[in-house]
Parts: C-alpha cells; sequence; structure tokens
C-alpha cells in the first residue's frame, strides 16, 4: 500500500531541490492551508500546491 501523506524527503525527490527547501515548503504550504505543525500534508495537497498532477507523485 503506498502511503498518503508526504515527508520531506518525497518533496526533495519530486522537486530536485535540497532538504531545507523541502521542509520551508511543507511548512509554508502548512500554514497556507491552516494546517496545525502536527498535522500530515497529503499528496493531493502537494500537487495542487505544485500544480502538477497527482498520478505524478509515487511515493515509496
Amino acid at each position: 500500500m503506498e502511503r498518503l501523506y508526504v515527508v520531506p524527503n518525497d518533496v526533495c525527490k519530486i522537486t530536485g531541490k535540497k532538504i531545507r527547501y523541502a521542509q520551508q515548503l511543507l511548512k509554508k504550504l502548512r500554514e497556507d492551508l491552516k494546517k496545525g505543525k502536527h498535522q500530515l500534508i497529503t499528496k493531493k495537497e502537494l500537487a495542487d500546491y505544485l500544480g502538477i498532477d497527482v498520478e505524478n507523485i509515487v511515493l515509496d
């Protein structure tokens, strides 16, 4: 079964950027969605934010 939630290492693989960028991106996305620190970001939310299809995000 594939994971539903995204972690900074996943963002690194998707964007090709470094880990610090991925952490900042997830933090900004969490703020924009008015989520708390403990709440996770889903694949769909990340795909919508980055403007890509959710099918393009494959998590191990």
